[in-house]
């Protein structure tokens, strides 16, 4: 009697090798499609709180300083060290002073930047971002004989009435540029005569605080083809404004 045997077939290694890379591909396809969306949300979400905290900046500031009688930008804007070697800066505006501290200074850990002599009850961090706090005898911006700051702190009697402007979110932001300017004598009109009214003009740059991923300007991250590139997170972005004070009262 004969009897027919079915030949059972599988997988050649060949065909398996095909399949596997196939798969490989797939797999990775996949991955490089989770990463760019990962990616792209990451950079909305960093650019979202960005604008935010401008916005929250500009509104504080536009409304602090059209009640503020004209700025003496030498006593009443300080930049220490120095304007060419930032570490932390001042504007005192009478009613409210803006202290912040930027953010190269706070990741290299300057000696100049701006902290709290005592911290409040709920205060987790010691270090300034972007402050208000109230100070109408513009004590914050008083220095000594010597030229050094009156308070190079945030006084503890102080420390609870200070606002942060600047408050941390799911990604940690920092000042990477603050300058505030007068608009006179270009034009000349910047000035009101009859009320004494003044125009300012005012440029911040925020920014993610990775240091090492942003250009040595601090105006823009690093491209993607550079070794400290980090396009995953990195997010920097410039801002300006034209502030109108001055009251008549000199």
């Amino acid at each position: 009697m004969n009897h027919d045997h079915k030949r059972t077939q599988g997988f050649t290694i060949i065909e398996l090798t095909l399949a596997m890379t196939f798969i490989s591909f797939l797999l990775l396809g996949i991955a490089l499609s989770i990463i760019q969306i990962g990616a792209q949300y990451n950079q909305g979400t960093t650019a979202k709180e960005i604008n935010q905290a401008a916005r929250d900046m500009d509104d504080d500031l536009t409304r602090t300083v059209s009640m503020t009688s004209a700025v003496n930008l030498e006593n009443d804007y300080v930049v220490t060290p120095s304007k060419d070697n930032p570490a932390s800066g001042r504007l005192c505006l009478g009613t409210y002073s803006y202290i912040w501290n930027y953010a190269k200074a706070v990741a290299d850990n300057s000696t100049q930047i701006t902290k709290y002599d005592a911290l409040p009850g709920n205060q987790s961090r010691d270090t300034i971002l972007f402050a208000k706090v109230p100070d109408q005898a513009k004590s914050y911006c008083m220095k000594s004989p010597t030229g050094a700051l009156a308070y190079p702190n945030i006084r503890t009697s102080d420390a609870t009435l200070v606002q942060e402007l600047l408050k941390p979110g799911d990604h940690e932001l920092g000042i990477h540029e603050f300058a505030f300017l007068s608009t006179q004598p270009t034009p000349p009109a910047a000035i009101d005569q009859s009320t004494g009214q003044q125009l300012y003009t005012l440029s911040f740059t925020i920014g993610t605080t990775k240091i090492s991923a942003i250009n040595d300007t601090q105006t823009a991250c690093r491209p993607a083809g550079d070794p400290n590139a980090d396009p995953l997170y990195c997010n920097v972005q410039q801002f300006g404004l034209v502030l109108r004070a001055g009251s008549g009262v000199n």
